[in-house]
């Protein structure tokens, strides 16, 4: 995992990434369940390849929910559902493993904080985020979420 932040409150721990996916081994939470998100910052960056880099990649971890966000949400949503069935994860789309939502109205720095701030769908205290966009936008969501998980 080459850029990762990792936030620790009382209650959550999140891992905010880059376009590398970290590995099971390589979240401080280890084999232990999470959720993911996908914050789409920057859509042209979210090319086919890319998505499927990405996608393989969370339904490889030991993921309950994977939300995506931004333009180009349910694009990775669907390849994501795709992915889980090819890799047989679940036997056909929809049956849940692991669960997922997609959120194109979430493109607002503001919007993106606060549904992650709440913890999106799932209820695991594990929350990896994956930021698409240049580093300085990675940067902001990371100031962001410290301010709004330290106010909270």
């Amino acid at each position: 995992m080459d850029t990762a932040t990792t936030i620790f409150t009382p209650s959550t721990t999140y891992v905010l990434s880059d376009l590398n996916v970290p590995v099971q081994r390589e979240l401080p939470w280890g084999d232990q369940e999470c959720d993911a998100f996908v914050v789409i910052l920057d859509p042209e960056l979210m090319s086919k390849k890319v998505a499927e880099e990405i996608s393989l990649s969370l339904v490889r971890l030991h993921t309950d929910w994977i939300e995506t966000m931004g333009k180009k949400a349910e694009f990775l949503h669907d390849l994501i559902d795709t992915t889980s069935v090819s890799v047989r994860r679940q036997d056909k789309v929809g049956d849940g493993s692991p669960m997922t939502a997609w959120h194109e109205d979430r493109q607002r720095m503001s919007d993106i904080l606060e549904y992650l701030r709440l913890g999106g769908h799932g209820a695991s205290r594990n929350k990896l985020i994956v930021v698409i966009g240049p580093e300085e936008v990675r940067s902001e969501l990371v100031q962001g979420l410290r301010r709004v998980t330290i106010s909270a």
